[in-house]
């Protein structure tokens, strides 16, 4: 049976960053400071789909972290990667000075830097860094670009990036509605076992739960990008000893926890289960076509 648990957490995080030695006499000498870039997507594609990579466009946002800070590089130099290659990067925009700056992209620029797009390839965007006669690479063969963990503070962005994905075209995707479970965190449905995936629309599907009475877990499917989503919906109920009354569960994580992959046949969930009473924690629903 399955138990809620709570867990109480004091979290003190200090960021020390952007700043002069002089603002902290504790800093020891040969460290640099820099001040980390930010790289957003503006507009445009959320991805490139692999059978027409060419109509993908994207305008790219290029800032720095601390906008009120007076740590800034002498200049920056915009670049991209391809499929995590380290070795394999382009220059998209040399000495930029000046802040925020934007970048248009495209299927053509793409394949003129790299040649054909195929899915599965991806494309980071980010920038090397130029003070003092140093560069900090956005890319570099060993290590974090900037250092380690920078992409864990608040709203940080200090790469951008954008695959190729196989297009969803639901009644090619769903076949004949049987998906083998390959993960199966909060247990109902069994490693092993064949679910059934119906179509509701051309953009949500719904997985039919393995326990008599249960509602099935509805999914939107975002179709530029292949991201999923559960909204917070009622399953039911498992009666007998279970105390809780209806389970409810939604989806957590973002993107890259939710998806569905027409390459690979695959719809992946994080799923966040809760009662009344509190939550139990994120468990993995991962399904793959059977056939």
């Amino acid at each position: 049976m399955k138990k809620i648990f709570s867990i109480l957490m004091l979290l003190s995080l200090v960021v020390v960053s952007a700043c002069r030695k002089s603002d902290n006499a504790t800093m020891p000498d040969g460290m640099v400071y820099l001040n980390q870039p930010h790289i957003t997507k503006i507009s445009g594609s959320p991805a490139i789909l692999d059978d027409d990579p060419m109509s993908f466009e994207a305008k790219i946002g290029i800032d720095l972290y601390f906008k009120d800070s007076d740590k800034k590089p002498d200049y920056l130099d915009f670049v991209v990667m391809k499929n995590g290659d380290a070795k394999n990067v382009k220059t998209l925009k040399g000495n930029i000075t000046s802040y925020p700056d934007e970048f248009d992209v495209s299927g053509q620029l793409l394949t003129d830097l790299f040649g054909t797009i195929v899915a599965g390839d991806s494309y980071d965007f980010g920038v090397n860094y130029i003070t003092g006669g140093a560069t900090y690479l956005a890319f570099p063969e060993v290590g974090d670009g900037y250092g380690a963990n920078v992409g864990s503070q608040p709203d940080a962005s200090p790469t951008a990036r954008y695959s190729a994905i196989c297009s969803y075209i639901a009644d090619d995707f769903i076949g004949d509605g049987k998906f083998r479970v390959v993960t199966d965190g909060w247990a109902d449905f069994g490693v092993g076992s064949i679910a059934d995936v119906v179509k509701v629309d051309e953009s949500t599907i719904a997985i039919t739960y393995p326990i008599d009475g249960f509602n099935p877990i509805t999914i939107d499917i975002n179709l530029g990008d292949n991201t999923a989503s559960v909204a917070r919906q009622p399953l039911g109920t498992y009666g007998g000893s279970w105390q809780y009354g209806t389970l409810y569960v939604a989806s957590t994580g973002g993107g890259n926890a939710n998806y569905v992959d027409p390459c690979s046949g695959r719809i992946r969930i994080n799923g966040s289960y809760t009662v009344s009473a509190g939550g139990f924690g994120a468990f993995v629903l991962e399904l793959e076509k059977a056939q």
